[in-house]
């Protein structure tokens, strides 16, 4: 966590500045010289969030939909591998481990070389906020790089084509707009699913057989975990557990719990103010098997975070719990959802294109939703 916040400061603080010296530069030297505008050879960046990853992969697969002979490649961090992994709509992935073996500036510079060996003739960013990605598709050669129209980052006097920056529309449609600004056809806006080895639904199969479920069994996930800069999106443990207990008793459902190794120890918190008994699947699965856990689930609960997103691309019914962000832009994507939100005075406090992300230590965006608000949610789900 450290880490991280280290480097968003030296992106900020560094990076803008760069960018600005950089962009003037750039006006100077290269404003007689256009390069064509081509993409036989695409790079897409987007390094981090698994949310943001899989609700980017509509655009992916317009690009490869409008442009099949093109070589089509991504830059993420290893921490998303698992998104994009598989995925049918890209020729090739580039990791960039910032924070482990390609930290500093030695790494910085090795993707550097990577990026300009590989002789891409576009990019298109899709970070809101890193300067980074920008600073990189620069010194790696790529004249005609495309990216977000968002004041005061120094980068969009960069970007040969600025995408304007769509504020009130969903994530989805936003980064499809990069896509529709060079020409792809962007009319299919369904999320896409997150691609699940053969291996791993064996091993889905093998875990709910172990733990005796059916496929005519009522299966609830429930996903009360967020990554640790994002505790503001959490819910009360006691009112997971009071939806949980009524699910199994009332609704006769099996509730499924599911986290990352790092939420075990919230998961067992949630679990200790039950009186029914869940399976618990926390810590026990990769992103891929967590992906089919959720698209063999009738019903997916979460709070604000990369599983809920996962669940609407599998298909399967989500309620969503908002605060500190607005479901406007990062609900559930698509029909039959549901998103629980107050819009309070202060809310949305987090606004990832412009750096702001909630630090809110009562976050009363939360409090508010009820133990009965999501069981009526339930209940909407299930008359449809």
């Amino acid at each position: 966590m450290e880490k991280v916040e280290l480097l968003k400061k030296i992106d900020k603080f560094l990076g803008t500045p760069i960018c600005y010296l950089l962009a003037a530069f750039d006006q100077f030297v290269f404003r007689k010289d256009e390069a064509a505008l081509t993409g036989r050879r695409i790079l897409v960046m987007k390094l981090v969030a698994i949310g943001d990853l899989v609700v980017c992969l509509p655009t992916l697969r317009a690009l490869r939909k409008s442009f099949p002979s093109s070589h089509i490649a991504m830059l993420v961090t290893p921490r998303v591998r698992e998104v994009v992994e598989g995925c049918s709509f890209l020729d090739e992935v580039v990791y960039y481990d910032v924070l482990n073996k390609d930290r500093g500036a030695g790494g910085l510079f090795r993707i550097i070389r990577e990026i300009r060996k590989r002789r891409f003739d576009l990019v298109i960013e899709l970070d809101h906020y890193y300067r980074i990605t920008t600073l990189i598709s620069y010194l790696a050669g790529i004249r005609n790089r495309v990216g977000f129209d968002l004041p005061g980052q120094g980068r969009r006097d960069l970007c040969r084509i600025r995408v304007p920056y769509l504020m009130d529309a969903h994530e989805v449609e936003a980064f499809l707009e990069a896509a529709r600004q060079i020409g792809a056809d962007t009319s299919e806006k369904d999320l896409a699913e997150v691609w699940v080895s053969p291996e791993d639904r064996e091993q889905v199969s093998r875990f709910l057989m172990n733990e005796r479920v059916t496929e005519k069994d009522f299966l609830v996930g429930i996903h009360p975990g967020t990554s640790s800069s994002a505790i503001s999106r959490r819910w009360a443990s006691e009112k997971f557990a009071s939806v949980a207990d009524w699910l199994i008793k009332e609704q006769d459902a099996k509730v499924i719990l599911t986290g990352a190794p790092s939420e075990v120890q919230l998961i067992n918190r949630t679990v200790s103010f039950m009186t029914s008994s869940p399976i618990i699947a926390a810590g026990k699965t990769n992103l891929k098997q967590l992906a089919e856990i959720a698209r063999r689930c009738r019903l997916f609960i979460s709070v604000d975070t990369g599983p809920l997103h996962i669940a609407a691309a599998m298909r399967t019914r989500v309620i969503g719990l908002f605060g500190p962000n607005t479901p406007l832009k990062w609900g559930p994507y698509g029909n039959g959802h549901v998103a629980i939100y107050k819009g309070l005075h202060c809310s949305p406090c987090t606004k990832q294109y412009l750096g702001q992300v909630s630090k809110c230590k009562d976050p009363i965006c939360m409090e508010k939703i009820t133990v009965e608000d999501v069981k009526q949610a339930v209940l909407q789900i299930l008359r449809r």
